[in-house]
């Protein structure tokens, strides 16, 4: 039985909130914090919405601009902290949307602490503030938090798809069979599709790293295992199909292991210097430890991380072999001349009668930017056995180091307390420009206040 009295001690961190210049422009993607922060304080962003047992829910974004990673909060005045089974989750952004996760056992369920409850959070527009709205998902439809997308209607202000694509375990298919749930938010039905992968050359394919909204007509989605490829379906078709692109090569021939989102990611990103703008799926990918061109399967030489981008136009996901050669750096290269960088990464050796480079960079986790096509921001960790990181924008293609920032998000550091890419940023300004409310005046909050109030009385932080 779960212990009414007992609220999760990350659920108190502070949210690490940070302070603009005055009258700057909302940046126009941020990196965000996926997991939230509980806290009274508002602004503009605020959304109001209600629980399933009809207790009133605040969700405010604070947004930053990067390499400083953003977050949310999120308040319920007549809910008890320790109602939160665990921390608020943000899933998935689309554009002006985003998914989030909220745990919250109703009042007279001590057994479960995961009680999950979805939220659609919609930044606000000219006409309308921010909106908070339950996504009902029924209890047949079961996902992994990888396995979701959300796809954005822009001939439909308030129209969203939330779509699943789940694998069954089932002997008869060989896991070859996968069930395509979709939400359309207008009409409120969910349908359920069987799709078959027989047919394809997916060999190894396990599970998605991260789903990929690729849009056009016809909703086309790419369920990312990043190892390996991308399983890709236009769930909008009356009959959608899957269809299977492999990953470019590795930098270096090696086992497959571990979490991937730690030395790759991908996204898609409408290429400014298409004259259609026409979008283009990005990969990246680093590795440790060798020399670009061996082929011997082994660590060649010390050269430090090197990386390399690829892309792909959308237009062609229906072909096997489209990668093109985009970028490739060797950190080694990129040099650190900022005295103010190189005194936040003070662990950088410097060899003598050399330039102090981000060779010995403790890297992980890379994010693209979904704003500027050649920054990658990673997360370096200069002490992995302290809860510590620093977040750094580097410019691929000029091999440069364009800033540098403190990861303050006050939580343990581990595979998934990283950042979410979201351009829920550049709709942010719309609403609450007219309607700023209330901000924090030096950048950070208080630490949230533990109360348990008597039946009736508000929770309140500071």
């Amino acid at each position: 039985m779960a212990d009414s009295s007992v609220v999760d001690p990350l659920l108190r961190t502070p949210p690490p909130i940070h302070t603009e210049d005055p009258g700057s422009p909302p940046p126009s993607s941020i990196l965000l914090d996926p997991y939230g922060y509980l806290s009274c304080r508002v602004n503009g962003t605020t959304a109001e919405g209600s629980t399933k047992d009809g207790k009133i829910i605040l969700v405010t974004f604070w947004p930053a601009t990067p390499p400083r990673v953003s977050c949310f909060t999120v308040h319920c005045p007549d809910v008890k902290p320790s109602a939160f089974g665990g921390l608020p989750n943000a899933l998935y952004s689309d554009d002006d949307v985003v998914l989030l996760r909220i745990p919250i056992r109703f009042e007279d369920d001590l057994l479960h602490d995961d009680n999950y409850q979805y939220f659609v959070y919609q930044a606000g527009n000219v006409y309308n503030p921010p909106s908070l709205k339950q996504l009902p998902i029924p209890g047949y439809v079961m996902f992994s938090d990888h396995e979701v997308v959300l796809l954005r209607r822009r001939d439909d202000q308030d129209m969203f798809y939330f779509a699943v694509l789940h694998r069954v375990i089932d002997l008869e298919y060989n896991g070859e069979k996968f069930n395509l749930y979709l939400y359309n938010s207008k009409t409120g039905i969910w349908s359920t599709k069987m799709l078959l992968a027989d047919s394809l050359n997916y060999t190894n394919y396990s599970y998605p790293s991260i789903a990929l909204a690729m849009g056009g007509e016809f909703g086309s989605v790419g369920w990312v295992d990043l190892w390996r490829g991308i399983l890709i379906c236009d769930v909008l078709r009356e009959n959608p199909s899957l269809r299977y692109i492999p990953l470019p090569p590795p930098l270096v021939r090696k086992p497959l292991k571990g979490y991937p989102m730690s030395l790759r990611d991908i996204i898609v990103l409408e290429d400014a210097a298409e004259i259609r703008g026409e979008a283009n799926i990005k990969f990246f990918e680093m590795s440790y430890n060798i020399r670009p061109g061996c082929n011997s399967g082994c660590t060649c030489a010390a050269e430090g991380l090197v990386a390399a981008t690829k892309k792909m136009k959308i237009s062609d996901n229906g072909s096997v072999n489209n990668w093109e050669e985009d970028c490739m750096f060797k950190f080694s290269d990129i040099p650190v001349d900022s005295p103010k960088f190189a005194q936040m990464l003070c662990n950088l050796k410097l060899v003598q009668n050399t330039k102090l480079t981000l060779k010995g960079l403790r890297a992980g986790y890379p994010a693209l930017s979904l704003h500027d096509a050649d920054v990658v921001y990673i997360m370096h960790t200069p002490d992995p056995d302290k809860d510590k990181a620093l977040v750094i924008a580097l410019d691929m293609r000029n091999k440069t180091l364009k800033d540098v920032a403190n990861f303050g998000s006050g939580r343990p550091l581990g595979y998934t307390f990283t950042y979410l890419q979201s351009e829920i940023s550049k709709h942010l300004n719309i609403w609450s420009s007219r309607n700023p409310g209330e901000t924090s005046g030096d950048g950070i909050l208080e630490p949230f206040k533990l109360e348990v109030p008597v039946e009736g009385e508000s929770v309140t932080a500071a």
